[in-house]
C-alpha cells in the first residue's frame, strides 16, 4: 500500500477492482453455468457492430490442385485437366502418382496446362486419367518478369444483430421484505434476470439463424448462430455418428476441423460441447480403447476423461447443461474453435441496465404509479465465426463400439 501523489488516474486501479463485464463476471463466478460459451467471450474478445446487417469476412488458405482428364505421353508438352483455375505461370506440379515434378509454362485455357515436364530428378512418365497434380511451389528464371498475382477470394458472411431483453420486477413489498436467511428478494430477482439473460445470449450463439422481417410494424432480426453457420459455410464438417462409435470413427469425424485455425499459438484444440449422452459415450470410448492401471491400495476405482488426444490435436470435452435440459435429441456434440468466436456489439448496447421506479412513468409494470420495482438488461449483437472450417457439428454420438480383441491358440 502506498500514497500517489498527483492526479490520480485508472491505471491505479487493480486490474480486479474495475467493473467486469457481464460475460467475465459469469466466466469468474460461473464457468460451469449454463452459458459457458458467452462466457469465454471475455477471454476471446469482443468486437464492434456498426449497423443491424453486420457481415464479416472469412478467409481460408486454398492449396491448388488438379485432375487429369486425359491421358499424355511422357513427352507431351501439354497436360488436360479439370480445372486450371488458381494456376499461374511458374508453378511447380507433383503428379502424385509418379512423383514427376513439371512446371507450368502457360495456362491455356480453363482445361489445359503448358508444361515443362521432368522438372527435376526423376524422368517424366505417362500421364494417365484421374492422376492428381498438386502444387509444391513455383521456380522462375534469373531476372524473370514480375509474376502473376494470386490472392485468396474473401468469403463475406453476412449477419445480423439481434435484441436480447430480459425483465425483473417485483413488488415494492417483496423488496422491503427480507428471507430469514437476510437475502434480499429484490438481489435475488436481478440474479434470477441476468442467468436467464446470459443463457438467452449462449442459445442465440448456438442455435440462432440469421432473420430480417416486421413484427407489430416495426423491424425485428435475429444473428445467425455457431450451428447455422458451420452447416452454411462448412457443411462437410457435419456428421451423424455411427450407431456405435469407435475411436476412429472420433477421429475421421473431428479430422477436418483440424483443418484451419484462427489462433495460430494454438492451433490444435477444440472444445467440445456435449450433451450427458454425447459425454458419457465419449468417455466410454476411453475406457474401451485406454488402459486402467489400478493399486493395491486404492479405495475408489473409475475414470473420467477431461480430453481427447489424437495426432492432430486434442479436443477438451465439456458438458454443456442445456444440451440435455433443453430436451434435444440425445447425442449431440459442437466442436468449437474458440478463438474464432466473437460478439459484435452495437455501440454501447453490451448488457446495458435499466431500473425503472413508480416515478419513472414507463410502461412497465413498475411505471405508471404501480407499487413495484424492476428493471431490465438490453444486448444487441451479432455472433462472428471466423473460421467455420474449424468448427463441427456431430450428432447421435449414443454407444461406443466395443473393442474387438483377438486371441491366438496355440
Amino acid at each position: 500500500m502506498s500514497i500517489y501523489a498527483g492526479i490520480f488516474n485508472a491505471t491505479l486501479n487493480p486490474a480486479q477492482l474495475n467493473m467486469k463485464s457481464l460475460a467475465s463476471t459469469i466466466m469468474r463466478f460461473r464457468p460451469n453455468g449454463s452459458a459457458p460459451l458467452f462466457a469465454m467471450t471475455a477471454v476471446t474478445g469482443k468486437t464492434k457492430a456498426k449497423a443491424v446487417n453486420h457481415g464479416y469476412f472469412s478467409k481460408v488458405m486454398v492449396f491448388s490442385k488438379c485432375a487429369a482428364t486425359a491421358a499424355a505421353l511422357a513427352a507431351a508438352g501439354t497436360i488436360t485437366v479439370d480445372d486450371t483455375s488458381g494456376f499461374v505461370k511458374g508453378m511447380v506440379l507433383l503428379n502424385t502418382r509418379t512423383d514427376e515434378n513439371m512446371r507450368v509454362l502457360a495456362v491455356n485455357s480453363a482445361t489445359e496446362l503448358a508444361v515443362t515436364r521432368q522438372f527435376g530428378r526423376l524422368a517424366a512418365a505417362d500421364v494417365t486419367i484421374g492422376d492428381v497434380f498438386v502444387c509444391v511451389g513455383n521456380a522462375h528464371e534469373q531476372g524473370s518478369p514480375r509474376p502473376t498475382s494470386r490472392s485468396i477470394q474473401a468469403v463475406y458472411i453476412e449477419n445480423y444483430t439481434q435484441i436480447i431483453r430480459n425483465a425483473w420486477a417485483l413488488t415494492d413489498t417483496a423488496r422491503a421484505s427480507y428471507a430469514e436467511a437476510g437475502y434480499s428478494n429484490i438481489a435475488e430477482t436481478k440474479r434470477d434476470c441476468m442467468d436467464f439473460h446470459s443463457m438467452d445470449i449462449e442459445q442465440a450463439m448456438i442455435f440462432g439463424q440469421k432473420y430480417m422481417g416486421m413484427y407489430e410494424s416495426k423491424p425485428i432480426h435475429a444473428t445467425g448462430g455457431i450451428m447455422d453457420t458451420v452447416r452454411q459455410y462448412a457443411p462437410g464438417n457435419v456428421d451423424a455418428a455411427p450407431a456405435t462409435t469407435s475411436y476412429d470413427d472420433i477421429v475421421d469425424m473431428v479430422l477436418p476441423m483440424f483443418s484451419q485455425s484462427a489462433d495460430v499459438g494454438d492451433p490444435n484444440s477444440r472444445v467440445v460441447f456435449c450433451d450427458t449422452t454425447a459425454m458419457r459415450t465419449f468417455q466410454d470410448i476411453g475406457r474401451e480403447y485406454g488402459e486402467v492401471s489400478m493399486t493395491m491400495d486404492q479405495s475408489g476405482y473409475g475414470m473420467r476423461f477431461g480430453r481427447f488426444d489424437f495426432f492432430k490435436g486434442t479436443l477438451y470435452l465439456k458438458e454443456h447443461p442445456m444440451f440435455s435440459a433443453m430436451g434435444l435429441p440425445p447425442g449431440l456434440a459442437l466442436v468449437v474453435d474458440v478463438p474464432a468466436v466473437k460478439l459484435a456489439y452495437l455501440d454501447g448496447r453490451e448488457s446495458i441496465q435499466e431500473n425503472y421506479t413508480p416515478a419513472s412513468g414507463g410502461s412497465n409494470e413498475a411505471g405508471n404509479g404501480v407499487d413495484a420495482q424492476g428493471g431490465s438488461i438490453t444486448a444487441e449483437f451479432a455472433v462472428e465465426l471466423l473460421n467455420p472450417q474449424g468448427c463441427g457439428i456431430i450428432t447421435n454420438l449414443v454407444a461406443a463400439k466395443k473393442k474387438v480383441y483377438h486371441t491366438t491358440v496355440v
